[in-house]
């Protein structure tokens, strides 16, 4: 199994997509880290990606409760 970095899909430089073959499909793995300021976040929220077949969305998404 082949994995391949997608900067195509997504360039930045805290969110990762790799995508690798199932078949005759095309699956991927998004992984996320986004720092104190939640910039990767911020980045998905303004930049609609559809992707199909995402398998794992992971990461350090850094999110903390208030309470």
């Amino acid at each position: 199994m082949k994995f391949t970095l997608r900067l195509d899909i997504i360039n930045h430089r805290d969110i990762n997509v790799l995508a690798f073959h199932s078949g005759q499909h095309i699956n991927y793995i998004i992984n996320v880290y986004s720092n104190d300021n939640q910039s990767a976040l911020h980045f998905l929220n303004r930049n609609i990606v559809d992707l199909n077949n995402t398998v794992v969305i992971t990461g350090d998404f850094n999110i903390r409760d208030n309470d």
